[in-house]
């Protein structure tokens, strides 16, 4: 199986667009994405209407890339209250799993990292609760303007909230580009650090400089081989999705990279839903 992240193609408005062109590109599966998923389905008669239209296509769905703004400093209960959307809107179609972030820079503002995580897990265990009702892993994606960017807070921060759940219910997820940006010198060994909280990993090149841009495989400058050995050696048994979000020749770059995921796939032995 091999599968790509939706939001990629989040310029096109059209779902059955997308949903051909990833297809057509060779993926069997699909992560979606907020825009234009979660815009467009927004009855239970229009989401169970596109999930088996997506299945007759020959396409899975799994985990939700729900992009909920985080602010749990001005907004806790609006916050959670789109997180709660959020969570139904996964748990109704079936995608047992729920990517997020911690709050961006800009919205921590002058607070110290400490104040930022206790606020932090206060509302994300009330989040991690709402999955874990709903058959949903959760996993947080650091940027390279995210306290979880530093591994001793992602680490302190993922093994607070999952204090007291079933192991593997709260992650990490892995983002080769934006290690390679934001642990430029570092990303390889982070795997190591993180150890068995990576969850989830979004597989892609990048050039270690340029926020964001996601590249085929092969492109960039990341050490891809090393990346796989350390997540081998961790004994990752998460799930993996490629990512091209920010790269202009979607099509192209998806052709590019399908028949690689899977070979990554086989080299981890990851039998992805």
């Amino acid at each position: 199986m091999a599968r790509i992240n939706a939001v990629s193609f989040h310029e096109n408005p059209s779902i059955e667009a997308i949903c051909r062109a990833v297809r057509k590109a060779g993926f069997d599966s699909l992560e979606l994405s907020r825009p234009p998923f979660y815009f467009k389905l927004t009855t239970s008669g229009t989401r169970r209407r596109f999930a088996d239209w997506a299945a007759n296509l020959g396409l899975t769905l799994y985990g939700f890339d729900c992009w909920v703004e985080v602010d749990p400093y001005t907004r806790f209960d609006e916050t959670l209250a789109d997180f709660r959307r959020a969570v139904d809107w996964a748990a109704e179609l079936n995608l047992g799993l729920l990517i997020s972030h911690d709050p961006w820079a800009a919205v921590n503002g002058g607070r110290g990292p400490a104040d930022c995580q206790r606020t932090c897990v206060e509302l994300f265990r009330q989040v991690a609760d709402l999955c874990l009702d709903r058959q949903l892993r959760l996993v947080f994606e650091p940027h390279p303007d995210t306290l979880s960017m530093n591994n001793t807070w992602a680490t302190d921060f993922i093994d607070a909230l999952g204090a007291g759940r079933p192991p593997g219910s709260v992650g990490i997820l892995y983002d080769c580009c934006h290690y390679g940006v934001g642990q430029e010198e570092d990303y390889v060994n982070a795997i190591r650090l993180l150890d068995t909280r990576i969850g989830h990993v979004h597989f892609a090149d990048g050039d270690a400089r340029t926020y964001a841009l996601h590249l085929p495989l092969g492109d960039g400058c990341l050490n891809l081989e090393a990346i796989v050995a350390a997540l081998k050696a961790v004994g990752f048994s998460g799930t993996l999705t490629n990512d091209l979000f920010h790269y202009p020749l979607l099509e192209d770059g998806a052709s590019h990279n399908a028949q690689r995921i899977r070979e990554v796939e086989q080299a981890l032995g990851l039998a992805n839903p």
